[in-house]
């Protein structure tokens, strides 16, 4: 039994995500931009001027503009970029379901430079960095391996530099698709920073263990810069047997009348095949402590059971 990708159940929709675009940080840095905390690079506009823009830099962004796809080997499942004229960059990411979500950003164009630059706003305080390049053959090679607010812009590309072929001049995300905008960490109204935060634990839990057959028992194994301790939560990975089966990520608030968190992904079998499936408990009242271990899916269902006093979350 092999393991290709992982699945992140949501009790409306289950995501599908390329183990490919998780390891090369790409869902990654957009995750972060969702309320991990991160040293932000300074803020780019979400447009810029004609008056700014060389006419190298304009030719260079005519021809970005559209949508550009790249498959996943082991999967088949396709992400899709799609530039537009008013310097927006949508990343389509595929559902198991046929469906899909788009996550806007901002971009800006340096095409002065070798390699060319491209800045990624992925929230109005997140910039992520990355060069990237126009191929003879017309062809766009983009580096997205560890590409994460907060880290330095690469000086070359990765030997796994991601290679896109453009597939449309259409420069609008099909009506059938959701678009989600990606907020600032520092709005005041974000009482789902918790969720977020374990999502992006537990995501990039399911990808470790596809690579090395266990999940991460703490933040420096898995590989993530983020810190454990916010304003008002306190978050820690637990490691559960021998961590080939099963991990937890909880939060325990730090002050009353704030509910407590616990995230799990286990490693199930769907279909002859080895999947890591995730999920995330809230309790039904403020808890000084996160609830007990969720229990793993059964039979040819994807989602995790909460023990009792807590409720499963939907859509995250």
């Amino acid at each position: 039994m092999l393991m290709s990708h992982v699945v992140f159940h949501q009790p409306q929709r289950s995501l599908w995500f390329p183990y490919q675009f998780v390891t090369q940080g790409l869902l990654l840095a957009l995750l972060i931009a969702t309320g991990t905390p991160v040293n932000a690079q300074p803020t780019i506009p979400p447009t810029v001027g004609p008056s700014r823009q060389t006419s190298e830099t304009n030719a260079v962004i005519n021809q970005l503009l559209g949508q550009w796809q790249i498959k996943d080997p082991t999967t088949e499942q396709v992400l899709t970029l799609i530039f537009t004229p008013q310097n927006q960059l949508f990343f389509i990411l595929p559902g198991n379901d046929g469906s899909a979500i788009a996550i806007k950003t901002a971009y800006q164009v340096r095409a002065t430079t070798q390699p060319m630059q491209l800045d990624m706003a992925l929230t109005p305080d997140q910039t992520a960095l990355t060069i990237f390049e126009l191929t003879p053959q017309g062809k766009l090679r983009l580096e997205l391996n560890g590409i994460t607010p907060g880290q330095p812009r690469p000086s070359k590309f990765s030997p796994t530099v991601s290679l896109l072929e453009k597939v449309s001049d259409v420069t609008t995300v099909p009506q059938n698709i959701e678009i989600l905008e990606l907020e600032s960490k520092t709005s005041q109204s974000r009482p789902n920073i918790p969720t977020q935060y374990i999502t992006l634990l537990n995501r990039a839990q399911q990808a470790f263990h596809l690579e090395k057959g266990k999940f991460a028992a703490d933040i420096d194994e898995l590989g993530i810069a983020t810190n454990l301790e916010t304003e008002s939560y306190r978050y820690q990975i637990v490691p559960v047997g021998d961590r080939t089966q099963s991990v937890a990520i909880t939060a325990q608030p730090k002050d009353a009348g704030l509910p407590s968190y616990i995230g799990a992904v286990f490693v199930t079998e769907v279909e002859g095949d080895l999947i890591t499936v995730a999920g995330i408990c809230e309790s039904d009242r403020p808890a000084s402590s996160p609830p007990n271990m969720p229990t793993p899916p059964t039979g040819d269902s994807l989602e995790i059971q909460c023990p009792v006093g807590s409720r499963l979350l939907s859509g995250k």
